[in-house]
C-alpha cells in the first residue's frame, strides 16, 4: 500500500473504532553513496527505508506504535497497539491541534529538486574520481585521501491526522567530503571540506579535494601553545557546531524538567546587546525549514533573544499545556519516537565584521577552524570543554598553527562574551545559523 493510501485506511479504521483523535505520520527515504579509494569505487551503498507511527490520544493519554510494514493486516494491527499502549498511560490532557486553514505549498520551501533524482551512478562516479585526481595533484605532501565520497538523498515525511490535517514535505540533496592526509617531516595533519546543496553544480562539488589539501597543509607544523586566557574567534563553521550543542537549553520541556539554566529567566538579560536569536521555519532550502511542525501546528518564527534579552521558549503541545499556553510548532518526532521539541532553523543576527576584520581587532587570540569532539560539553549546565585546531593571531596574522589544545568554559557566559560578529554564516544546507564571532577571553590549555 502506498503511504499516502495507508495514512488513510488507518484514519477509517480509527473512525470505525469511534476514536477521535489519531495522527500518523511516514517517513520514507532512500540514498546512494560511493566511497572512492585509489581511482575506484571502492563502496557503493543503496539503501531505502520506510516506516509509519500512529499517536492515539484517549481521554488525554498518548498510545504510540510503529511498523514498516503498509499492508492492511500490519496497519490494523499497529492501530491497535497504539491503543493498547493509551490505555496503560497516565492522563496528560493533550489533545491533537485543529487542521490549519490554507497551509502554504511545502514547494514554496525550495527543499525539494527535481533534477537531482537524475543524477546517475555514472554522473557521481565521475565527479568522486576527479575530486581524487585534483587533491592528489594539488601538493606533494598527500599521503592519502583516507575520506573521500559522494551520496545523493532523497526523502519525504507525510502527516494525516483524524481532525483533517494533511501536509508532506520532500527534501533532497547531493553531497561530497574529501580528507587529505598530508605530511612534511615529522607533522602529519588532515584537511577535511564537504559541499552539500539542493541544486547541482559540477564544479562547485568537485572542487573540495583542493580546499580538504589546502585546510590540511595549513595545520602543518602545528604545535600546542602554553596554558594562558586569551580572546578566542569561532569561524563561521565551528560557531554552529559549538553553540548548536547547547540550544536545548531554549526547550520549554527541558525547563519543566529542571534541566535547563533558562528556567525562571523570561524577561533576562542573558547575553550582550549584539545578541539576537530566533528561530525561522521558513528559510528556503534550509534543513530545518517546514510549514507545520510533527503535531500538524503551524510553524512561526519566534525570538528567543532580543537584544540580550530573554523572549521565549519552543514548546509543543503538551509542554505548552503544562503552563496554560499555546504551542509554537516545535513539536519534533520520527515515525517511531515519541514527541519532542526541536527548534527548526536557529539562527543568530550577523555583524558586520569579515572573519578578518574579527582577527585584527585583538592583539593577539586563538583562530578555531576545528573541533575534535564533544565529550566535555555539558548540555545541561552548558560547561564547555573542547579540543581544537586553528591558528595562534598576533596583530591579525596566522604566526602559529596549533593543535592538542583545549577550550573551557561556558556556554552561558559565552553568550555574554560575545564582542563582535561576523558577517556571513557558513554556505552550505544547515539548520544552525551562527556567523563567526570574537569572544573576550576564554581559558586555553595545551
Amino acid at each position: 500500500m502506498q503511504p499516502e493510501a495507508a495514512i488513510e485506511h488507518i484514519l477509517n479504521l480509527a473512525r470505525q473504532s469511534g476514536l477521535a483523535e489519531v495522527d500518523v505520520l511516514v517517513e520514507r527515504g532512500e540514498s546512494l553513496s560511493l566511497k572512492i579509494s585509489d581511482t575506484k569505487i571502492e563502496k557503493v551503498d543503496q539503501s531505502t527505508g520506510l516506516g509509519l507511527g500512529v499517536r492515539v490520544l484517549l481521554e488525554g493519554r498518548t498510545g504510540l506504535a510503529h511498523t514498516e510494514r503498509l499492508e492492511a493486516s500490519a496497519l490494523r494491527r499497529v492501530l491497535d497497539e497504539a491503543l493498547e499502549n493509551a490505555e496503560l498511560q497516565d492522563q496528560l490532557d493533550v489533545n491533537l491541534p485543529n487542521p490549519v486553514q490554507n497551509v502554504p505549498s511545502a514547494e514554496a520551501l525550495h527543499l525539494y529538486n527535481p533534477d537531482l533524482e537524475q543524477l546517475t551512478f555514472e554522473e557521481l562516479a565521475e565527479v568522486g574520481l576527479e575530486i581524487e585526481a585534483t587533491a592528489k595533484q594539488t601538493d606533494q605532501r598527500v599521503v592519502t585521501l583516507p575520506y573521500l565520497g559522494i551520496s545523493r538523498e532523497s526523502g519525504e515525511w507525510i502527516l494525516g491526522t483524524s481532525k483533517g490535517t494533511h501536509y508532506r514535505q520532500q527534501a533532497n540533496s547531493v553531497t561530497t567530503y574529501c580528507g587529505a592526509l598530508l605530511q612534511e617531516g615529522e607533522s602529519r595533519k588532515t584537511g577535511f571540506w564537504f559541499w552539500q546543496m539542493r541544486d547541482w553544480n559540477r564544479t562547485e562539488a568537485a572542487a573540495i579535494g583542493p580546499k580538504a589539501v589546502k585546510e590540511g597543509t595549513s595545520l602543518l607544523g602545528a604545535r600546542s601553545i602554553q596554558n594562558c586566557n586569551m580572546p578566542v574567534i569561532l569561524d563561521e563553521y565551528c560557531a554552529p557546531q559549538l553553540l548548536g550543542m547547547f540550544f536545548r537549553a531554549f526547550h520549554a520541556d527541558a525547563a519543566q524538567k529542571g534541566t535547563s539554566r533558562l528556567a525562571g529567566r523570561l524577561g533576562d538579560k542573558i547575553a550582550g546587546e549584539n545578541v539576537i536569536l530566533y528561530d525561522d521555519p521558513h528559510i528556503p532550502g534550509a534543513r530545518g525549514s517546514s510549514h507545520l511542525d510533527s503535531e500538524g501546528v503551524l510553524t512561526q518564527k519566534l525570538s528567543l533573544v532580543d537584544q540580550g534579552v530573554f523572549q521565549n521558549f519552543l514548546y509543543h503541545v503538551e509542554s505548552a499545556g503544562k503552563e496554560k499556553r499555546t504551542s509554537t510548532g516545535h513539536a519534533r518526532r520520527s515515525y517511531s519516537s515519541g514527541i519532542g521539541t526541536g527548534s527548526h532553523n536557529l539562527v543568530m543576527e550577523k555583524g558586520g565584521y569579515s572573519l578578518e576584520e574579527l582577527c585584527q581587532q585583538p592583539e593577539r587570540a586563538l583562530l578555531v577552524t576545528s573541533l575534535e569532539g564533544a565529550a566535555g560539553c555539558n548540555p545541561i549546565n552548558g560547561d564547555i570543554s573542547i579540543g581544537v585546531q586553528g591558528f595562534l593571531l598576533e596583530k591579525g596574522e596566522r604566526v602559529q598553527p596549533v593543535d592538542s589544545i583545549t577550550i573551557a568554559g561556558n556556554f552561558f557566559d559565552l553568550l555574554g562574551q560575545i564582542q563582535a560578529l561576523g558577517n556571513c554564516y557558513q554556505p552550505y544546507i544547515s539548520k544552525t545559523f551562527v556567523p563567526s564571532m570574537l569572544l573576550d577571553g576564554l581559558a586555553i590549555s595545551g
